[in-house]
Formats: C-alpha cells, structure tokens, sequence
C-alpha cells in the first residue's frame, strides 16, 4: 500500500510525542498534507508534505539549487569522451536526512494508525 509505504518513509524524521505538555517552547504548529498521485505505468504514489509554507524561515535558507540541463549534458558529453559508464540512483525520502532548521511539530492524521491525533516534532 503507497500510504503505508510513505508513512514508513517519514516515520524516522519525526519524534512523537506521548505527551502534548511536550511539545518544545517556541515551536510553530504546521500542518502535513497528504499528496496522492498515479504514476504513468499506474502505479499509486503518496507524498506526506511538510507545509512549510505556514513558517517564518529566513529567505536565506528557502533557496534549493538545481542542477541545470547543460551541466547534465556537459557531464554525459565528459562521460561519453573518456568512454566511462553513466550511472543513476534514487534515494528514497533523501529530503528527510537533512536536519530542520526550524522548531515546528505537527499533529499526526489518521494514516499515521495508533499515533492518530498526537503531535510529533520533525527532527
């Protein structure tokens, strides 16, 4: 199941806490959203998101560079001169390795099974 499996992705990154009084001075309550798709081979895809939208992050931390195309085709044509093999990899939920730099929690939704309605701090 694509729920059960995302939920399993984001699990690491959160903290529940068993006791609201818990939740640490200072955080910002957020909400998640839950996101579902159907992939072209019609596969079912979730996505758990972080609505980072409801926080007051510094504009110096929202910038995410991106490869562009011509360093991409740079790298194959480098690649394809020195006769080496390309290769690719996917990392799943490699988003939730970096530490949060804001003090927020959520309050966990019913796909998140017996942890339904208690808050968890994203670590």
């Amino acid at each position: 199941d694509a729920l059960k499996k995302e939920v399993g992705t984001v699990r690491p990154a959160l903290r529940v806490l068993e006791d609201e009084s818990k939740v640490p001075v200072g955080s910002t309550q957020i909400d998640l959203l839950v996101v579902f798709d159907i992939k072209m081979d019609l596969t079912r895809k979730v996505r758990i998101c972080a609505r980072g939208d409801q926080t007051e992050a510094p504009s110096s931390v929202t910038y995410a560079s991106v490869v562009s195309r011509e360093s991409v085709r740079i790298g194959f044509m480098v690649a394809a001169l020195n006769d080496l093999k390309c290769m690719s990899a996917d990392v799943a939920g490699a988003y939730l390795n970096a530490p949060c730099a804001e003090r927020v929690h959520v309050r966990l939704g019913q796909e998140f099974g017996h942890d339904r309605g208690k808050f968890a701090v994203i670590v």
